[in-house]
């Protein structure tokens, strides 16, 4: 499970454009839109984990699951239910 690496309010990200990627620095408000009007896919960057719909792509730091039930509006790498 994954949840997306901010550093300063801002967030890594990849587009891809045809064949090639487009690098971005989105705020984390416009990366959480993206991900919550998108479908989470499996990601083939081992660098950008989270995946949206095979085109964009995010950094992401491993959450390791505890005891307590985590949050899932601020974690990804699961599929979201319904879709």
């Amino acid at each position: 499970m994954y949840k997306l690496k901010n550093v300063n309010g801002r967030v890594n990200a990849m587009l891809r454009t045809g064949k090639d990627f487009v690098k971005n620095n989105l705020s984390v408000s416009a990366a959480q839109h993206i991900i919550d009007t998108g479908k989470l896919v499996e990601s083939d960057n081992p660098d950008y984990p989270i995946c949206i719909d095979n085109q964009w792509y995010f950094e992401g730091v491993e959450v390791k699951k505890t005891a307590k039930k985590a949050q899932l509006s601020s974690m990804y790498g699961e599929m979201k239910e319904g879709k």
